[in-house]
């Protein structure tokens, strides 16, 4: 917990507080002048904390379990003040508000519960402290507005200040905390399907700690990150692999700075922020950083603070890309928070398109659609659409659709591009977005030029592609897509025959599925007949399928017509 005593000093928006940090093992006075400052000015391309409009909760919340509910509500729950809570309140983001109306209160009174989202709307609540360290779970139900604790079974061990967070085949993982044992490295999951928890099959983790917090990353994986052990805070990381049940740091950065009680969430972009937090230094902190899990590295770099310094808050992103950021505890007035506020990232674009594949030399192709996502919370406004590159000559702009917009969080604009290139070999470009990002999005064009069809126009021609009759076959499509199984990626594969038997005059040769200029499957010829591989999404509709093998220093070509029912 954390004690603010305020004390009288003379000057302007001066004060000077004595702080007791009081963790399991650590106990920490720090006694610090602060002078705060006057509410900062964003730019409109800069990530920012916004207080102005956002309600307060009805009680202060000092680590309170939350999580977002599947109508886009954020529920808080539990936490203490001036004492355990077993109270809780939704936040509504269409009108910035929170509310207790219609909510059921908690079977046991938590502080500093694990808490995660099911798949099936209900939030996971486990652990936590209440006069001791707890075992015993429960599951908030936003249809009825009730905690229930039928059907859900017991953690292994006891966990306070432990971190959970959702895995993509629909469990929660619960990691580290703290007991009379000590710090924590152990970790378990919670299986919706059997309410029961278990630690079989997941290793610990690198580092024990509590008060640490952690988010689910895109490809499946949990980043824990912080916290405090016997040392004091931590700066370290490092990430849950679902499919191996093991904790890894490798490729892993820490953060800039050490962080207990902090709060983590990932953003639309798929970076995670980690906000507020303490450590023996800085006390309670308003700074802010973010993890990417690209690069593994953690910064700092065009974010703001908070308005508030927070330690042990309630941190949740919203269906609008901001993030909500509520409760707490505070150097700041009035120490134990039930203000709130939001972060709103700076503008951002999402892009999807761009890759051409194999096109024939001279030939313009079909149109591509870029697709261009507005993927933070502050709108995206995009002035101008330009090319550049390496063969920008070999790309064509025919529609932009993109210029002049401004795009909300998760609105879409097109662009509309051609590929015709000017020769054999790989070839690419870039489509430069004017715009008000930090750094303006710059979207890759790439492409192969392949030579151009040259094989005898008549019936007869060469032992080849348009000589005597060859074996008889089928044609085959397989499409690939890629599926989680069993909590591990795996692509997977399905074959259709798109005609009947067809008769086929080579055994060795390249095989394409177009409609007009553009390909969608590439393959061979086997002894079996031609197979294809998809590269795009078929819709039903006649093809033409190329086959093409280079004989005597030119390409023989034949060409027949295939229905896709």
């Amino acid at each position: 917990m954390i004690f603010t005593r305020r004390c009288a000093h003379d000057g302007p928006r001066e004060e000077f507080e004595v702080r007791v940090l009081s963790k399991p093992g650590l106990a920490i006075v720090v006694a610090v002048g602060v002078a705060l400052p006057a509410p900062s000015a964003w730019g409109a391309t800069t990530s920012f904390f916004a207080a102005p409009g956002i309600g307060a909760m009805g009680a202060a919340r000092f680590l309170p379990a939350a999580a977002p509910l599947p109508d886009g509500r954020v529920l808080v729950a539990g936490g203490s003040n001036a004492a355990l809570l077993s109270s809780a309140e939704l936040f509504n983001p269409a009108t910035d508000t929170f509310s207790s109306t219609g909510l059921g209160t908690m079977a046991v009174a938590r502080e500093g519960a694990a808490s995660a989202p099911l798949p099936d709307g209900r939030v996971l609540i486990a652990g936590g402290g209440n006069g001791g360290y707890l075992t015993s779970a429960e599951t908030f139900n936003p249809a009825t507005g009730q905690f229930l604790t039928s059907g859900i079974g017991s953690l292994g061990i006891a966990r306070y200040a432990a971190a959970a967070a959702p895995l993509p085949d629909g469990r929660g993982l619960v990691a580290a905390g703290f007991n009379n044992a000590g710090y924590l490295s152990s970790a378990e999951v919670f299986n919706p399907a059997t309410g029961q928890f278990s630690s079989a099959g997941i290793g610990a983790l690198n580092a024990a700690r509590a008060y640490a917090t952690a988010a689910p990353l895109s490809d499946g994986r949990v980043l824990v990150v912080g916290g405090f052990n016997g040392g004091g805070a931590l700066s370290s990381a490092e990430v849950f692999n679902p499919a191996t049940g093991q904790f890894s740091t490798a490729g892993i950065g820490s953060m800039s700075i050490p962080r207990g009680e902090a709060s983590a969430v990932r953003l639309p972009n798929g970076r995670v922020l980690v906000v507020g937090g303490g450590n023996a230094l800085a006390s309670t902190l308003a700074s802010a950083e973010v993890f990417d899990p690209a690069t593994g590295q953690f910064s700092t770099a065009g974010l703001g603070a908070m308005s508030v310094r927070r330690v042990g808050a309630a941190v949740v992103a919203l269906p609008d890309g901001r993030v909500l950021v509520a409760g707490g505890n505070s150097q700041d007035s009035p120490g134990l928070q039930s203000s709130a506020e939001v972060f709103e990232g700076a503008p951002e674009a999402g892009v999807a398109g761009g890759v051409f594949g194999d096109q024939t030399v001279g030939r313009r192709t079909g149109r591509q659609h870029l697709v261009v996502t507005s993927i933070a919370a502050q709108a995206l406004q995009i002035s101008s659409v330009s090319l550049g590159g390496a063969n920008p000559g070999d790309f064509t702009i025919v529609a932009d659709r993109c210029s002049g917009q401004r795009l909300a969080f998760r609105q879409t604009c097109t662009i509309e591009v051609d590929f015709t290139p000017a020769s054999s070999g790989a070839r690419s470009a870039t489509v430069s977005l004017g715009d008000n990002e930090p750094v303006a999005t710059v979207i890759p064009l790439t492409g192969t030029g392949v030579p151009q069809d040259s094989g005898p126009s008549g019936a007869q021609g060469p032992a080849g592609v348009r000589g005597p009759a060859g074996p008889a076959g089928k044609i085959r499509l397989v499409t690939c897509v890629s599926k989680r199984i069993k909590g591990r990626k795996r692509r997977v594969c399905t074959t259709k025959v798109i005609t009947g038997t067809r008769t086929f005059t080579t055994a060795r040769a390249r095989a394409s599925l177009l409609r007009g200029h553009v390909i969608y499957a590439t393959g061979s010829v086997d002894h079996d007949g031609v197979v294809l591989h998809a590269s795009r999404t078929l819709a039903r509709g006649r093809y033409t399928l190329r086959l093409a093998r280079r004989a005597h220093g030119r390409w023989i070509v034949s060409r027949q017509g295939v229905t896709i029912g």
